[in-house]
């Protein structure tokens, strides 16, 4: 959910999506609105919309062109998109596309808000930490107010490259694993055993499993394709790595409620008990509608828990770096010349 692929920034998919959905209801032919989207769409999918008009035109499915693309679209997408293909409502795939990355963008936005000020604390800590080791330094105090030999002008350049360069480095490769949907799969999978971030990972994953769940048993495509397209959606390894043996239950004749129940994938007691009742009562597809929602807005506010749960790790780490300083230097400068001078007496 947060970590959607840079490759294919949001509101270009959003503005994709809209633009598609009324195109398809004006009853444009795909090949013609791809035509017209390489010509006046988003800037950064014109050359894809040009590509896909192509391979369109010579016959391929949309499913099959976008294939060679995996890595630049979230799952939900793609799983989406075959499916209203098959099912012949890709009008009404992108109308829920576009509403759902609208939701996506609004939460990565008020995440981003949210990581601010801590990053903003960070950053102000380092250089305060910088700023005490370099005029140390150039009063000519020998003091080593960390204890890891680093002091004046040298000392605050490493203490800047090292915290500086490790935060940087580390946002580049979590930026480059999630352009690649595998390991952006198992870092949301990863994230489920992280306190506070395990629960919006949960929520996030159900719910995009409730949104595939409705399309493909609206699409009547067999248990087997609705389990297939609706655990890859989720866009976590956790659910996907069991879409074998959820197919596998079915295919000995096992329910969906029991393939949900007894593949191994991390869904909650209660979520099985729903997938029981709407089965049931015959009206899943408005049962997953409900949940759908239900779960997009409680891993919305677990998301801001865990962003919070962020910022007080920070906040504290912060607060630990700031009190082994005061207490080093107060040790340093003055407890223990003061012990010195009371032993030499």
């Amino acid at each position: 959910m947060i970590f959607t692929s840079s490759k294919c920034p949001l509101p270009a998919l959003v503005a994709w999506c809209r633009t598609l959905k009324h195109s398809l209801g004006a009853g444009l032919d795909p090949i013609k609105i791809f035509k017209q989207q390489a010509k006046s769409g988003p800037r950064a999918l014109r050359p894809l919309a040009s590509e896909l008009a192509g391979k369109l035109a010579k016959g391929s499915s949309l499913e099959d062109a976008l294939e060679p693309h995996r890595d630049r679209f979230p799952p939900l997408f793609l799983e989406l998109v075959a499916v209203g293909e098959q099912s012949g409502r890709l009008e009404d795939t992108f109308s829920e596309l576009a509403d759902y990355y609208e939701t996506t963008l609004k939460v990565q936005r008020d995440f981003r808000s949210q990581k601010a000020y801590p990053a903003i604390m960070f950053v102000a800590a380092v250089l305060i930490v910088s700023a005490l080791v370099f005029v140390l330094g150039a009063l000519g105090s020998a003091l080593d107010p960390l204890g890891l030999g680093l002091t004046g002008t040298s000392g605050a350049v490493t203490i800047l490259v090292v915290c500086f360069g490790g935060a940087g480095a580390a946002l580049f490769l979590l930026k480059g694993a999630t352009n690649k949907v595998q390991w952006k799969c198992r870092i949301e999978s990863f994230l489920l055993i992280v306190p506070a971030w395990g629960p919006a990972m949960l929520n996030f994953a159900l719910h995009r499993f409730c949104v595939a769940l409705r399309m493909t048993l609206e699409a009547a495509l067999r248990t087997e394709k609705v389990i297939h397209y609706s655990f890859r959606a989720t866009s976590n390894s956790a659910f996907i790595n069991r879409t074998g043996a959820a197919i596998a239950i079915v295919k000995k004749g096992g329910e969906l409620n029991e393939a949900i129940g007894g593949c191994g994938a991390p869904f909650p007691d209660e979520f099985r008990d729903m997938i029981e009742v709407g089965e049931v009562s015959g009206e899943m597809s408005e049962l997953m509608e409900k949940l759908s929602a239900s779960y997009l807005e409680e891993a919305s506010r677990r998301l801001k828990d865990a962003a919070r749960f962020t910022s007080y790790a920070i906040y504290g780490m912060m607060a630990i770096v700031l009190i082994i300083l005061i207490f080093t230097i107060a040790t340093k400068a003055y407890i223990n010349p003061i012990n010195d001078a009371a032993r030499g007496m």
